[in-house]
């Protein structure tokens, strides 16, 4: 304000010295120093000896006004509709991707929903730098500072999806490192009960267990011991082992991994090996759909990302972009001791969804599979007494893909499996190298 009115007397006066001004404004000498100092930083006066006047481009800064007064500053009235997290209070950009039952909800803040007009009210004025900043595109936010709030109209609520992950690091044991909200560095505190209430939820939640009758499925589904090799006497996976092994009996069409099934790095690897692939006969735009199974591990923390829309999603474009119109039909099979982890949340991304037969695979094991093209089978081992994760394959070679149909007798037990859904046939997608239909 003070600079305002030593610019609109400069205005009217066009000179004063800098005495008259600090006498005018009541401002002290040192005062009035440091306010004139900034004005001439900012280039909008210009001071020779003790006469202070406008630098000429100061003058298109001024309105001109009905009383003839001059005025520097116009007030600008504006509507803005806006997203705040009612954990935090932190301005959020909403996401293009829409939720999905399949994901976390992060309880709000007690009162927020109760309060919205107070809570909204809250929020804006301690992100109004943060508004400045990233909607209205003002590159230095702290010059400014907040007037008044003259109305708030809350609308509605709405849910925004936010991304995180575990890093397997050797430091040098294995351990997992959590990265559950990305923010600049500057913002973590104001982010800290987001990124805290993110974290609680997670942790209640739980993977399957690595067992020896899951490692032996494994390594009869796969004909294939390196994983099983690669465990010390005390039972404990050495990955550094596994990828020696792995580097010196090199199979064909294979690809060892690491990880969640759905991680794009996995699913590069199978989409990559599934464009060598020919389709199963029969299949195509005039013929039979094909089927992607998706056999499940037990876990409540399987599958709560949109990755898994994504990598269906990833698979359908490769196996369209090189065989033209293709109808799928995508399945997913739950283990009996996941039947308790809300199975159905999946409905909106899978076409069918059942119950495997009590035993059918060990629930530590994890199979993604296309009849006649690849598979992806992953067995959960133990890094370390507290650290388990996925290892596996993703493989194309014919035998391997017919040994894992074999070990999965789907065609046999989908009869005794218990339908928990089943979307209409006529509405599948139609997946074109262009996109979905």
């Amino acid at each position: 304000m003070v600079d305002e009115f030593v610019l609109r007397l400069l205005k009217i006066t066009e000179q004063l010295s800098v005495r008259r001004i600090a006498t005018f404004l009541g401002l002290t000498e040192a005062e009035a120093e440091a306010v004139l100092g900034d004005l001439v930083s900012a280039g909008l006066i210009v001071i020779q000896e003790d006469a202070v006047e406008l630098h000429p481009s100061a003058h298109a800064h001024f309105r001109g006004a009905d009383d003839g007064v001059p005025r520097i500053v116009d007030v600008d009235p504006w509507i803005d509709r806006l997203w705040f997290d009612l954990v935090s209070r932190n301005m959020m950009a909403p996401e293009k991707l829409r939720p999905t039952r399949n994901l976390i909800d992060i309880k709000a803040e007690g009162l927020a929903r109760e309060l919205p007009v107070t809570f909204a009210r809250k929020a804006f004025e301690e992100n109004f730098a943060e508004y400045l900043r990233k909607v209205r595109k003002i590159a230095n936010p702290d010059r400014f500072g907040l007037y008044s709030v003259s109305d708030v109209e809350p609308e509605r609520f709405g849910a925004v999806v936010l991304r995180g992950s575990e890093d397997l690091v050797f430091d040098p044991h294995p351990r997992l490192r959590p990265n559950l909200l990305d923010v600049e560095t500057e913002n973590l505190m104001r982010y800290r009960p987001l990124a805290n209430a993110m974290n609680d939820a997670y942790r209640a939640l739980a993977g399957s267990e690595p067992s020896s009758s899951g490692l032996a499925e494994f390594r009869r589904m796969l004909s294939e011991t390196t994983v099983s090799d690669a465990h010390t006497p005390e039972g404990v996976f050495d990955f550094s082992k596994w990828l020696s092994l792995n580097t010196a009996n090199r199979v064909a069409y294979r690809q060892n991994l690491i990880g969640a099934s759905y991680l794009d790095r996995n699913v590069d690897f199978f989409t990559k090996l599934l464009e060598g692939c020919q389709l199963p006969p029969g299949i195509g735009a005039n013929g039979n759909g094909l089927d992607i199974l998706w056999f499940r591990p037990g876990g409540s923390n399987w599958g709560v990302t949109p990755d898994v829309q994504r990598a269906l999603s990833a698979i359908k474009s490769t196996i369209a972009r090189k065989h033209g119109k293709i109808r799928f039909r995508t399945k997913l099979i739950v283990p009996q001791v996941a039947k308790r982890e809300h199975p159905r949340r999946f409905d909106r991304i899978f076409d069918e969804g059942f119950v495997a037969p009590a035993g059918h695979i060990s629930p530590s094991l994890e199979v993604l599979h296309i009849p006649g093209m690849g598979s992806l089978v992953l067995v959960r081992v133990a890094f370390s007494p507290s650290v388990a994760t996925p290892v596996g394959f993703a493989l194309v070679d014919t035998p391997g893909v017919e040994r894992v149909w074999r070990s999965l007798r789907w065609d046999k037990i989908a009869d005794r499996s218990e339908e928990l859904w089943s979307s209409d046939e006529k509405h599948q997608e139609l997946v074109t190298e262009e996109g979905t239909i």
